[in-house]
C-alpha cells in the first residue's frame, strides 16, 4: 500500500513510524513544507532554562532517521492541491517545480497555522508570532537584547516564557484577555496561586486585557496598547492559540463548525481514503456533549496511532480525551485533567467541588511538602469530573491517575478505598488522591 502523509510534525511522524512498524512493506511518503522536522515548540523554554545546549537539539527524530526506517521524506515541499477523485497530491518543491504524487491512502497532518492578527505591527523585528523553529530562533535572539517585553497570551507557553525570563533583569508584561491565566485548564483557586507567583517574581500581570494596537514612540521603543493601558516595549511575543490549517481540503471535505476537519472515531474523513489527525481535527471530551479543538501533543500522537492502524485495516477507535496537561513553572509542578468547574457547569452538569491543601509526608519527617488539589465531581453520582494539582513536589504522575479515574467514571467512594501504596518515608497511609476524596466525603456527610 502507498500512503502519503502531508505534514511531518508530531502527528505525521507518529503515523509514518506506526505504518512502518505494522508493515515494513508499506510505502510511506512524508511531505513537509519546512526544511526541518520534529522540533518541539516549547524548545525555546528548555533552552532558556538551560536544559539543552542548543535549540536545534530539541528534536527526537531527523529525516535521516526516517530514511533508515524506510520512510521517504520530501522537505521544502509544499502541498498545493489535492485531487481526491484521482487520488493525487500536487506539491511544489524548493525550486518552484510542480510535481504530482499518487496515493492509495492519504493522511492529513497539516496541524495548525500561527495566529493571524489584524493588528498593524510596529515592524517585523519588534513582534514575533511564536510557534515554529524559525520563530523560536528569532525569539531567543531578540530576547537577549530586549529590556522591556510583553508576552501576549497567558496559556502554557506564555506563562513558561515568563518563568524563564523572571531572573534576567528585564521588565516583563504578561497580557491575557481572560480573567485568569491557564483558564482552559485551571480553576480559580489554582490559577490564583499561579498568578501570585507571577506577581511575586516581579512580572507585570495584565488580566482582562486585550492588545488593540501598537504605536511608534521612538527608534527602539514602541507602545503596546491594551484595552486598559499603554505599555512601553522594545519587543513583543505573541503566544496565543493557533487555528487548524484546512486550506487544502476545505472545499471537498466535511468540516466542523469550529473549522476543524470532521473525522469518525477511526480518524477517517468524509472521503474514506483520507484520514486526518492532530491539530486539524476536534476531539471527543469526556463529560462534554461536543468535540473540541484541543491542540495538545498527547492528543496528536494518539490520533496518529489510531489513523495509522485503520489505514492498514486494523480496527482501533479513538478514546475520549481528558485534556491532561502538566508543567513546572515558578518552582511548582502544576497539572490538570478533565473539566474545570466552570466548564462542567457550561456543559449542563450539576457538580460539586472542593479545594484542599494537604501535607504529603507524615509530621515526624524533616521534609514537609504540601499539595494543593482541586476536585470536581458530579452531584449525586459522585463521579470524578475534573482534577488539578499544584505543589513544589513532583506530583505530575498523580494527574495520570486522576485522568484514568475520570475515564473509568470512578466515584469518590472508590477513590477513598482504592489500593494505593504507603511508605512512611515517602507519604501518608492514605495517599493524596484518597485523602482528598476522603475529606470531600467527610465534608459532605458530617453532621
Amino acid at each position: 500500500m502507498k500512503v502519503v502523509i502531508i505534514g511531518a510534525s508530531h502527528g505525521g511522524l507518529q503515523a509514518a513510524l506506526t505504518l512502518k512498524k505494522l508493515n515494513p512493506h508499506t510505502e510511506v511518503i512524508l511531505i513537509e513544507k519546512r526544511n526541518e522536522i520534529s522540533f518541539v515548540s516549547s524548545g525555546v523554554v528548555l533552552k532558556m532554562n538551560q536544559l539543552v545546549d542548543t535549540l536545534d537539539e530539541v528534536r527526537y527524530l531527523t529525516s535521516e532517521d526516517l530514511a533508515e526506517k524506510g520512510v521517504d521524506v520530501l522537505l521544502n515541499a509544499t502541498a498545493t492541491t489535492i485531487i481526491p477523485n484521482k487520488k493525487i497530491v500536487v506539491y511544489e518543491d524548493s525550486n518552484k517545480d510542480i510535481h504530482e504524487l499518487n496515493y492509495e491512502k492519504l493522511i492529513l497532518a497539516t496541524g495548525s497555522n500561527q495566529f493571524a492578527t489584524n493588528l498593524t505591527l510596529p515592524s517585523k523585528d519588534k513582534v514575533t508570532v511564536f510557534k515554529s523553529y524559525p520563530s523560536s530562533v528569532e525569539v531567543l535572539e531578540k530576547l537577549e537584547k530586549a529590556k522591556s517585553i510583553s508576552i501576549v497570551g497567558g496559556g502554557y507557553i506564555g506563562v513558561e516564557l515568563c518563568d524563564a525570563l523572571k531572573d534576567q533583569g528585564k521588565e516583563v508584561h504578561l497580557i491575557e484577555s481572560a480573567d485568569s491565566v491557564l483558564f482552559r485548564y485551571l480553576s480559580k483557586e489554582v490559577s490564583s496561586l499561579v498568578e501570585q507567583k507571577i506577581i511575586d517574581s516581579g512580572i507585570h500581570l495584565h488580566l482582562n486585557e486585550s492588545v488593540i494596537g501598537f504605536s511608534d514612540l521612538d527608534q527602539d521603543m514602541f507602545i503596546t496598547q491594551t484595552t486598559n493601558e499603554e505599555i512601553r516595549n522594545d519587543y513583543v511575543i505573541v503566544a496565543v492559540n493557533a487555528r487548524p490549517d484546512t486550506t487544502l481540503v476545505k472545499d471537498f471535505l466535511d468540516l466542523n463548525t469550529n473549522g476543524t476537519i470532521y473525522v469518525n472515531e477511526k480518524m477517517q474523513t468524509s472521503d474514506p481514503n483520507i484520514f486526518a489527525l492532530g491539530d486539524v481535527i476536534s476531539y471527543p471530551v469526556r463529560n462534554s456533549y461536543r468535540k473540541s479543538f484541543i491542540p495538545l501533543v498527547n492528543n496528536v500522537v494518539r490520533s496518529a496511532t489510531v489513523a495509522a492502524m485503520n489505514v492498514l485495516g486494523h480496527q482501533m477507535k479513538y478514546n475520549m480525551t481528558q485534556k491532561t496537561t502538566a508543567t513546572k513553572i515558578f518552582n511548582s509542578y502544576i497539572a490538570s485533567t478533565g473539566l474545570t468547574e466552570d466548564e462542567a457547569k457550561f456543559e449542563g452538569l450539576e457538580v460539586e467541588s472542593m479545594f484542599l491543601t494537604l501535607p504529603c509526608q507524615l509530621p515526624f519527617l524533616e521534609l514537609q511538602e504540601e499539595v494543593h488539589i482541586k476536585m470536581v465531581i458530579e452531584r449525586g453520582s459522585h463521579k470524578l469530573i475534573g482534577g488539578q494539582l499544584m505543589s513544589e513536589k513532583d506530583i505530575t504522575q498523580s494527574i495520570n491517575t486522576l485522568s484514568l479515574a475520570i475515564d473509568k467514571e470512578t466515584t469518590l467512594e472508590e477513590l477513598v478505598t482504592m489500593d494505593f501504596y504507603f511508605n512512611p518515608a515517602i507519604n501518608q497511609p492514605m495517599g493524596i488522591i484518597s485523602r482528598a476524596a476522603y475529606e470531600f466525603l467527610i465534608n459532605k456527610y458530617k453532621v
